[in-house]
């Protein structure tokens, strides 16, 4: 889409059997019975629905998640970590990647998410729930963009939406897979506590993922095709309160004709800490960035207006608008028309290059000398038929990166 011209034990734990609790009630007479356990009293089916209910009853907990995907010969993980406040529905934490040397540019594009910049997203994203606006933070962007349930409404903010979490403030945890329900196959004491295994259709293990990388995954989920399942295997303290879980989300398939075709595997392992935390504070007002305001469609913008390109949304079309006085990572220089009829994926390209390099040296010197490479531009267009007219005659942007 960008171009460079030539020039991202007991089965139920805690509750005594009848035998013991008759000989207990005739020593010691007058003695209140122990309580039932708020989880592992429970019918074992129950139990770990029950366990989760223990852990959001908490203020807060610490947790941190690492979803390896082993692509062909490489490998990439994404962690996300951070501090989750359920009963006061906030969240504040990060998602990062790292790749191992052999994972494509195709494939990191595919899971960072594209840009209207040379490069993908940034491979970490500061992330805050606030009830149910949404704050990304780019990279190591000064501000913090705050998207409003309208705002999910724009083109590639689906992503941004799957960041927060349908039973826990923060998205794409295995807490979210243990919410969508299942069949308990194993229970089992542990030293403290109890573990469990779930068995779970591979279609719910979907909701872990944000919507361009779901797509990519749909292919052999079908619930018509009987797919394989996944088993959730988790840890319980003494409490009741989760602090372990882990999966392997191999019946999950790459489609085919995609960047992730080379997909052999995925799996997931999250640890929780900390249970009783206090909650994490948000980031601060000053800092924030309203995406109704500053996110916009690149062909929105006019010649001379600055932008980010980075907004966190894995869409190749929008950008942060920011004033040029302050610190600003590209200028648009021109916005040359293109034909008003879409051309195919080629000729599109090849228009927009050829327009842009006629358009740009008669843009303002001023404007050009802001390259952070001397005697470069770069150019984006509508890559499809969809978005060639959406806003009045198909353009292509010719900008330089400041920084």
């Amino acid at each position: 889409m960008i171009s460079r011209p030539p020039s991202l034990a007991p089965a139920r734990f805690g509750v005594a059997t009848a035998a013991v609790a008759l000989a207990v009630a005739g020593c010691f007479a007058g003695e209140p019975a122990n309580p039932p356990h708020p989880v592992f009293s429970a019918p074992k089916a129950q139990q770990p629905a029950k366990a989760l209910e223990a852990t959001l009853a908490t203020d807060g907990f610490a947790f941190r998640q690492t979803m390896t995907f082993e692509l062909g010969t490489g490998e990439a993980v994404l962690r996300s970590e951070g501090r989750m406040a359920p009963k006061a529905g906030h969240a504040v934490g990060t998602r990062s990647w790292t790749f191992t040397k052999r994972v494509t540019t195709a494939e990191r594009e595919a899971l960072l998410g594209p840009s209207p910049a040379p490069s993908p997203q940034p491979s970490k994203l500061g992330v805050a729930v606030d009830g149910t606006d949404v704050l990304v933070r780019p990279g190591a962007a000064p501000y913090w963009i705050r998207h409003a349930p309208n705002d999910f409404t724009l083109d590639g903010n689906r992503n941004v939406e799957s960041l927060a979490g349908t039973q826990v403030p923060f998205g794409g945890t295995l807490l979210e897979l243990l919410a969508s329900g299942g069949r308990v196959t194993k229970s089992a004491p542990a030293q403290t506590g109890r573990t469990y295994t779930i068995r779970t259709p591979a279609p719910a293990a979907l909701a872990l993922f944000p919507k361009d990388l779901r797509e990519m995954l749909h292919r052999g989920t079908d619930e018509a095709a009987a797919p394989l399942p996944v088993d959730l295997a988790l840890r319980a303290d003494g409490e009741g309160r989760l602090t372990r879980a882990s999966a392997d989300l191999g019946a999950l398939k790459a489609r085919e004709w995609g960047s992730l075709r080379n997909l052999k595997g995925i799996r997931a392992e999250l640890t929780i800490s900390r249970h009783g935390a206090p909650a994490p504070k948000l980031p601060s007002p000053a800092r924030q960035l309203a995406a109704r305001d500053t996110v916009r469609e690149i062909d929105e913008l006019q010649p001379g207006a600055c932008f980010d390109p980075h907004t966190g949304t894995s869409s190749n079309r929008l950008v942060v608008s920011r004033p040029c006085k302050t610190k600003h990572g590209a200028r648009i220089l021109a916005q040359p028309e293109l034909t008003t009829t879409y051309p195919g994926a080629g000729k599109a390209r090849r228009q927009a290059e050829t327009a842009c390099d006629r358009a740009v040296p008669n843009s303002p010197a001023a404007w050009r000398t802001e390259s952070a490479e001397r005697d470069t531009h770069w150019f984006t267009w509508p890559t499809d038929k969809w978005d060639w007219n959406e806003h009045g005659a198909a353009h292509a942007t010719c900008y330089v990166l400041t920084h």
